[in-house]
């Protein structure tokens, strides 16, 4: 028997080693939930590793467009795994949803608030943590809160055109969030949170993770995940006040096998998340499950 060339052997080996990888890219209100999965995940496959990138969910779904490699696609949000699924740039029968988001709003502790919506006009709150709502959809499920509790209002001519009727009326899931790229007070009337304050201004994150971590270390008080709100690095140093789900832009978190990835290992993975484990450790952190 020949002796395999030490090059090919080199690029066999590197084949293997891809393929026992599961690259996954996640909405960052993820950060630690699938961090806890992905353990979980890799104790029970020994020789996989699952590789894991966050951010916003609008973003990714760009990159993806682009050329972005990876197995597994986690959205904040089901429009993003739809779309890829009808460009045909998913694995067919592979998108599920795994949870329903949760919305918080956070404040520091050393404040001394009471936890929940009045706490936002306190003359204190003068800067909001949000994620950026362009692209980011607990960004948008945080302004349509906001709306819904009276803390800021339509305006009834913001600056945009082309929209089926006007943009007071229409419904959260209809607003053209991608082309809010103006800030938050172009589009809503904000005297509710500024009113007796010597100022006030939303403070944007890239990601709901960004504006966890600007709420924790320059604003005093953020609109959030509930899974980031629940871990210690938040609830040690803060108080919340969990949203009703009908209070805001409702968040189906779906998640689909990428097409031409639908490799053992990660259709393993694939089915963990949807385990009576996988699905517990996500209850931990606080995310609501399909059928409960």
């Amino acid at each position: 028997m020949q002796p395999v060339p030490w090059t090919l052997a080199l690029l066999l080996l590197g084949t293997a080693l891809a393929q026992s990888q599961v690259r996954v890219v996640a909405a960052s209100d993820l950060q630690f939930a699938l961090t806890e999965l992905a353990r979980a995940f890799e104790a029970r496959n020994p020789g996989v590793r699952v590789v894991l990138s966050f951010g916003s969910s609008g973003k990714f779904y760009t990159q993806l467009t682009q050329g972005l490699e990876a197995d597994l696609f986690f959205s904040a949000e089901d429009i993003y795994p739809r779309l890829l699924e009808e460009r045909g740039l998913t694995e067919p029968g592979t998108r599920r949803l795994y949870a329903i988001g949760r919305m918080a709003i956070w404040l520091d502790r050393r404040l001394g608030l009471r936890p929940g919506p009045e706490a936002l006009r306190d003359p204190r709150i003068t800067r909001l943590a949000i994620a950026n709502p362009v692209h980011a959809p607990y960004g948008r499920a945080g302004l349509t809160l906001l709306e819904h509790l009276g803390l800021i209002r339509r305006l009834p001519n913001p600056p945009l055109s082309d929209l089926p009727r006007p943009f007071p009326e229409l419904r959260w899931e209809e607003i053209p969030w991608e082309g809010l790229t103006r800030g938050v007070e172009a589009y809503w009337d904000v005297t509710p949170l500024r009113q007796g304050k010597p100022r006030f201004e939303f403070v944007y994150g890239e990601n709901i993770s960004q504006a966890a971590q600007m709420a924790l270390t320059a604003t005093q008080a953020g609109i959030l995940a509930l899974p980031l709100v629940l871990h210690e690095s938040l609830a040690r140093p803060g108080v919340y006040w969990v949203a009703p789900l009908e209070g805001h832009l409702r968040l189906e978190q779906n998640f689909v096998i990428l097409r031409g990835q639908a490799r053992p290992e990660v259709v393993a993975f694939h089915r963990f998340v949807q385990s009576g484990e996988g699905r517990s450790i996500l209850r931990r952190y606080g995310f609501l499950l399909p059928g409960e």
